[in-house]
């Protein structure tokens, strides 16, 4: 695990507000000694990317002594939900989705710690830079139909946006998912993740999700354990299958052809949700695969890489 790290540089009893300490050193919260808190001493925050970028998955690991937990963290205004690591103790993860379209600069990320049979808490703070990333452009061709809405139609679209995204509050506390997150389908990649797009000369919203090219038909599969919390024939979409894997992620595929599964069901890594197809505003036969995490819009291909190598 590379990457930039931060060793705690001090600590007191005050209750933890994830807010940040009017004295600090090199990112990290200051209060004043006190007995027992040299068990503080050897923590260590590290993360990846060091210096992440618009629409990329962040990920932050705490290496903390015995008897020291994690309860919880924030940045950007989001939690961050954090696990240990069944296999090595003290070691703690957590995914953040920065959006795509979230404003470059320096940000500060806020971590809660305590103590078993403590009740105080202890805050530590960190600077971490989001840089711009540099998306591309499309340009589209497609019926008049499905530019031009009717009235009718964009009605069944405000209703659609506003079901879809009442997903993303839904914030399950545990991880469903274990291990990388895999591509749902193979095939050629067809439009990347943030394409600025023109359709039929038109500008368009950015694509938020990556497509991939195969075959009407070819089997589709979860990206990683969770629960299916939508499916669903929709205007833009088609045939969709909405999953929540825990901890603010959710995956979704869409222009399925079938769909395998029903709301509610548990669904293991691999496991087939459906088949691709066209439904939907497409062109031709693909899968549209996107990803939300802590509802920011992020690359689907930055969580497989994020999750690479377990904890």
């Amino acid at each position: 695990m590379t990457g930039r790290g931060w060793w705690w540089r001090g600590m007191g009893p005050e209750v933890c507000l994830l807010a940040f300490f009017s004295i600090s050193v090199w990112g990290w919260s200051i209060g004043s000694a006190a007995e027992g808190e040299e068990v503080f001493s050897s923590v260590k925050v590290s993360w990846l990317p060091e210096e992440p970028k618009q629409g990329e998955v962040l990920r932050l690991w705490v290496n903390a002594p015995e008897g020291v937990v994690v309860e919880r963290g924030e940045m950007l205004s989001r939690p961050l939900h954090f696990s240990s690591s069944p296999d090595r103790s003290g070691l703690w993860d957590a995914l953040l989705g920065i959006d795509m379209r979230q404003d470059p600069g320096e940000y500060e990320v806020s971590i809660c710690l305590g103590k078993a049979e403590d009740p105080a808490t202890r805050n530590l703070t960190a600077p971490i830079r989001i840089l711009p990333q540099t998306f591309g452009e499309e340009r589209l061709t497609l019926p008049d139909s499905k530019v031009h809405l009717s009235e009718e139609d964009l009605e069944r679209v405000r209703k659609e946006k506003v079901q879809i995204s009442s997903l993303w509050p839904a914030d399950t506390p545990e991880r469903l998912w274990e291990g990388p997150f895999l591509l749902p389908v193979e095939g050629r990649q067809g439009s990347p993740f943030g394409l600025r797009r023109w359709i039929n000369g038109e500008p368009r919203s950015a694509h938020s999700g990556m497509d991939i090219k195969a075959p009407e038909g070819r089997p589709v599969q979860a990206a990683n354990n969770g629960r299916v919390v939508l499916v669903g024939d929709f205007f833009f979409a088609g045939r969709a299958v909405f999953v929540d894997h825990g901890q603010g992620v959710y995956t979704m595929y869409f222009h399925l052809s079938q769909i395998d599964v029903k709301e509610g069901q548990e669904v293991a890594k691999g496991e087939v949700l459906g088949l691709v197809g066209m439904t939907g505003r497409a062109s031709g036969p693909h899968l549209h695969w996107g990803v939300r995490l802590g509802g920011a819009r992020v690359d689907p291909a930055s969580l497989v890489e994020r999750t690479q190598g377990g904890l």
